[in-house]
C-alpha cells in the first residue's frame, strides 16, 4: 500500500507530489481528512510532532534510568 499526501480542490482531488504510477492504473481513494493536523506552514519546523505531545522532558529524579531501564521498567535485578 502506498499513502499518497493530496487536497481536494473544490472539484477534485490534486495529488500533493507525483505519484509512480502507470496512466490507467485503477486504484482505491480512501478519504481521511486531516482535519485535526495542523496545516503546513513554513513558519513552522519539521519534526515538532512530538514536541506537541511531549512538550518537554519530565524529570523522575532517576539518575540511572537510561542504564538500568531494564530494572525500572522490568523489575530484573540491577546490572553492575
Amino acid at each position: 500500500m502506498t499513502i499518497l499526501q493530496a487536497h481536494f480542490d473544490g472539484t477534485s482531488i490534486v495529488l500533493d507530489e507525483p505519484a509512480e504510477l502507470k496512466p490507467n492504473t485503477k486504484v482505491k481513494v480512501m478519504v481521511e481528512p486531516e482535519s485535526n493536523l495542523k496545516s503546513d506552514d513554513s513558519s513552522q519546523s519539521k519534526g515538532t510532532d512530538l514536541l506537541s505531545i511531549f512538550p518537554k522532558p519530565v524529570d523522575m529524579g532517576i539518575e540511572d534510568l537510561s542504564e538500568q531501564h531494564d530494572h525500572y521498567l522490568y523489575g530484573t535485578p540491577k546490572r553492575k
